[in-house]
This record gives C-alpha cells, sequence and structure tokens, in this order.
C-alpha cells in the first residue's frame, strides 16, 4: 500500500524541496539533515520541541522531489536556504546534521542577518588536502542508478535495504532488524533519493574547497553556536576535529560520549537541550 508522505513541495533557490512546518513559539528552528538523512529521522527531536515552530528541509531528490540530474553545488544549497529562510519570515535557529553543515555555515557567512543561532550535529570537516574533481563519473553513475531503478523495479528494495544498513552502522540505537517508519521504504525505493544520495556524497570535496574559500572571503559574525559531537564516530581524532571546527566558529563544543553520527537517533535530547541552552 503507498505510504502518504506529509509536509509540502516548495521552490526554493530555484529547485524543489520537500519541508513539513510544525507550528509553534518561540524562535523558529530549521532542521537540515546531513547527506541521506531524510525528514522521519528527526521525529524525536520535534517531540522534544513541541512547543517550538520547528521546520525540516530536505534536499531535492530525496522526499517527494526529482534530483536535478546534477551534483549539488555550495552556492546552490545556500541560494535554497536563503529562500527557505525568507519563507519563515524570521531568523531561525539552525540545526544542521553533518553535511548540512556546510551549507548551515555558508548562509551564515553569507547572508549573517538571516541566522539566529547555528547547532551542528556532528557537522562536516576537511578530509585533509584533497583536490576535487568535476564528479562527472559520480554523476553518471547517479544516472545510471536512476535509470535502473525505474526501469528494472524489481531493484527498488535495494535502496531501503542500503539505507537500513548504512544507517544501523552510524547509530547506537539502531540496529539492522530495528522497526523503522513507514516512510523509510517508500523514500528509498524511490530512484530519485538513491541518486540524489550518490550526487551529494560525490559533491562533498568540492562543496568543502567551496567553503574554505568561503571563510578567506568572508568573516564570521557574531552568534551562539553549539558543535554537538558524536564520541563513536571516529574516535579522539574526530573530537579534535570538531573541537577546532568549534573554536573556528566561537562556539561551545560538547561531546556526546555515548552517540554515534546519527545523533538525532541516539541522544534527540542532547540536540533538543541544545536548542534551549541558546535561551532565544
Amino acid at each position: 500500500m503507498p505510504v502518504e508522505l506529509p509536509g509540502r513541495v516548495m521552490s526554493a533557490g530555484g529547485r524543489a524541496v520537500h519541508v513539513l512546518d510544525h507550528h509553534g513559539d518561540g524562535p523558529t528552528v530549521l532542521l537540515l539533515g546531513g547527506c541521506g538523512v531524510p525528514y522521519y529521522a528527526w521525529d524525536a527531536v520535534v517531540t522534544l520541541l513541541a512547543d517550538r515552530r520547528v521546520v525540516r528541509m530536505d534536499r531535492p531528490g530525496l522526499v517527494a522531489t526529482p534530483w536535478p540530474g546534477r551534483l549539488p553545488t555550495l552556492a546552490e544549497e545556500i541560494a535554497t536556504l536563503a529562500d527557505v529562510v525568507d519563507w519563515l519570515r524570521s531568523a531561525p535557529v539552525i540545526v544542521a546534521h553533518s553535511m548540512g553543515g556546510l551549507h548551515a555555515e555558508g548562509l551564515v557567512r553569507s547572508h549573517p542577518e538571516r541566522v539566529a543561532a547555528l547547532v551542528l550535529v556532528d557537522g562536516s570537516v576537511s578530509r585533509g588536502s584533497v583536490s576535487p574533481g568535476d564528479g562527472e563519473g559520480w554523476r553518471r553513475l547517479a544516472t545510471v542508478a536512476d535509470t535502473i531503478l525505474r526501469v528494472v523495479p524489481v531493484t527498488r528494495p535495494l535502496g531501503s535495504l542500503g539505507d537500513r544498513l548504512i544507517s544501523s552502522m552510524q547509530s547506537n540505537r539502531l540496529g539492522l532488524t530495528s522497526p523503522r517508519p513507514a516512510a523509510q521504504r517508500a523514500v528509498y525505493r524511490r530512484p530519485d533519493a538513491v541518486a540524489s544520495v550518490i550526487a551529494e556524497q560525490a559533491a562533498y570535496d568540492k562543496q568543502i574547497a567551496d567553503l574554505a574559500a568561503l571563510r578567506d572571503e568572508a568573516g564570521w559574525p557574531v552568534l551562539p553556536v553549539r558543535v554537538l559531537t558524536g564520541g563513536g564516530t571516529g574516535g579522539a581524532s574526530w573530537i579534535e576535529e570538531q573541537s577546532r571546527l568549534a573554536e573556528l566558529l566561537g562556539g561551545q563544543q560538547v561531546v556526546v560520549d555515548d552517540s554515534r553520527h546519527l545523533m538525532m537517533l541516539d541522544r534527540p535530547d542532547v540536540i533538543a537541550d541544545a536548542v534551549r541552552s541558546l535561551h532565544l
């Protein structure tokens, strides 16, 4: 039976994105997932912030929208976020997970007046001296995956199986056989979703490089920043990298020892507490 996905599709930055708007009081909280992390991963965080207006956004392709057929750029992501914030009609607290942190930081540097505060959840950092290519090979791979899933429907369960495997490796609480939201099957059986995840992963190094260039061009405003670090993500080196990120952004780091990369699943309370600690 088809699963009806909540929310709506809107145009932002010239692209179609999926958003869910949970009305409440206080400053708006905008939740941005990392690569391949859909809206439903934030369910527990939304519940803990039930008194707030909380908006969740899925980037193009992942939920109910088409994959644009190309690798996303940092400039596109910033333009999309800027339009979404304009739609919110107030500067939000942005809670950005993993790769979403690159986009949130880029927005702050480009449009500092549009963000009230920032919470990074295991935010992405540079992998070192990587020289990004043009990504054409990855774009072709995403296109091939999209085509195969459309032409051979029997392969579509592989998408949800892949998501199940990867998410169980990145969470302490979500096992391989743990119950999943009904939406998980619906989302990851879509060819667009699989293609978008491949494309976003392929775009990572170029977006890191573009953010480094933006850091050289644009300063960092004074605003509250929390950097939440999963202690089970990558050991001492990851904690140190996250500490440097917090220092760069003038923020406070919180190491969450009993969480891996998908902190919204492992410790949603820590994320909600970080939002409330901003006193906005």
